[in-house]
């Protein structure tokens, strides 16, 4: 009990350290289109696989804290994203006597965690740089489409699919993204911003899908423009020198 009192003191010291010795606080939103690209790890003479990408969509909010006794353009910040990858998916299953051709389109909808510190660098116009880790939560996949039947010597058998909450997909995936991007100063410290990210997948995603693709993820690529507003306010070292 001792020892679990002394670390939740310590997180409260270094949280209240954390916002006193902050300079500025940033709070931004942000929406914009993804475009996702799957991938197997499988190779086509062994297992036959195609993906068409479409163009989806994300949101998302971030809150950043300056640093400023460390590095005036370093931030650390988190982002809380909402976003659509929308693809069709072709695979085959091959049996002895028969094959099995499902061409889908997946609409996987999702919530993403974004961890990241943030590089600065301008005066009136910034360019930002940042990368971090991303937690990422299926929260609803539907799938559309067809799949077909091919039995030797007999007709095939075609099956309409129309699964508005598919459990084909789902489960939870660890990523990292790359942001890059610019803001641009509208009045005081309103901020308009053009952002271009990438993101790819460490984990396979989950679900029945998974034993057919065997392996299968994603590479995205986002172009996002959003309003960025940054509040100024002193640290607790300029407070106390103030006061002396």
């Amino acid at each position: 009990m001792v020892m679990l009192r002394g670390k939740v003191l310590f997180a409260v010291f270094c949280v209240s350290f954390w916002i006193d010795s902050s300079a500025q606080s940033t709070f931004a939103v942000s929406g914009g289109l993804n475009q996702p690209l799957f991938y197997c790890s499988q190779a086509k003479r062994e297992y036959y696989h195609s993906f068409q990408s479409y163009n989806s969509y994300l949101v998302n909010f971030s809150y950043k804290e300056d640093f400023s006794k460390l590095q005036k353009n370093l931030q650390l910040g988190v982002q809380a994203e909402y976003k659509q990858q929308s693809s069709w998916f072709y695979y085959e299953d091959k049996f002895p006597t028969d094959t099995f051709a499902t061409g889908l389109r997946y609409d996987i909808q999702s919530l993403n965690l974004y961890l990241f510190p943030e590089l600065r660098v301008g005066e009136s116009i910034k360019f930002i740089f940042s990368g971090g880790p991303v937690f990422q939560y299926i929260t609803n996949v539907s799938a559309t489409g067809k799949q077909i039947q091919l039995i030797t010597g007999q007709r095939n058998i075609e099956t309409e699919i129309d699964e508005p909450q598919s459990k084909r997909i789902s489960g939870v995936v660890l990523g990292a993204k790359i942001n890059l991007g610019v803001e641009i100063p509208l009045y005081k410290g309103l901020y308009f911003t053009f952002y271009n990210a990438y993101y790819a997948g460490f984990n396979s995603m989950q679900g029945t899908i998974k034993p057919q693709m065997k392996y299968f993820n994603c590479l995205d690529i986002n172009i996002m423009v959003g309003l960025l507003y940054r509040v100024e306010h002193k640290n607790w070292f300029s407070v106390k020198e103030n006061s002396e």
